[in-house]
C-alpha cells in the first residue's frame, strides 16, 4: 500500500509562461502505473498555467507525447481557455482538453482556487 499525503511532494512551478507560480502536488508521479497521471492544482488570485498543448511531433508541443487532460474544479473558479474560446469554471465543474488543443486555465477571481488535473495518453492517438 501506499500512502502520499498532502504536502508531500508540492511544488511552486511557473508553467508554459504563465502569470505568478502555481502549486502542484502530483500524485505518485514515479509510481503508477495506471496509464495517467493526477495532479491538484493551487492558483491564487490572478495565477495562471499559461495556454499550451500536447501533440506529439508538433513543434509548439510542451511534451513530446500526445496526451488528453482534464480540469475538474474543487475550490473556487477559474477561467478554462480552449481554442480561442473561454468558460468560467465552478466547484464541481470540468473541461475537457482533446491532445492537440491549445488550452489553459488563470483564477480571474479575488479567491483561491484548486483543480484536479487527469492527463494522459490520448485514446484517439492510440486507436489510429
Amino acid at each position: 500500500m501506499q500512502i502520499q499525503r498532502r504536502g508531500d511532494t508540492h511544488h511552486d512551478w511557473t508553467l508554459y509562461e504563465g502569470q505568478s507560480r502555481v502549486g502542484i502536488e502530483w500524485y505518485f508521479r514515479d509510481a503508477t502505473a495506471l496509464g495517467v497521471h493526477a495532479m491538484l492544482y493551487e492558483l491564487a488570485p490572478g495565477a495562471s498555467e499559461g495556454e499550451h498543448r500536447h501533440l506529439s511531433g508538433a513543434v509548439d508541443s510542451c511534451s513530446a507525447e500526445s496526451s488528453d487532460e482534464m480540469y475538474i474544479v474543487t475550490r473556487g473558479e477559474i477561467v478554462f481557455s480552449g481554442d480561442g474560446e473561454e468558460r468560467v469554471l465552478a466547484a464541481g465543474d470540468a473541461a475537457y482538453a482533446p491532445a492537440g488543443m491549445r488550452h489553459g486555465v488563470r483564477n480571474a477571481s479575488a479567491e483561491p482556487a484548486e483543480l484536479v488535473l487527469v492527463f494522459g495518453p490520448s485514446r484517439r492517438e492510440a486507436a489510429a
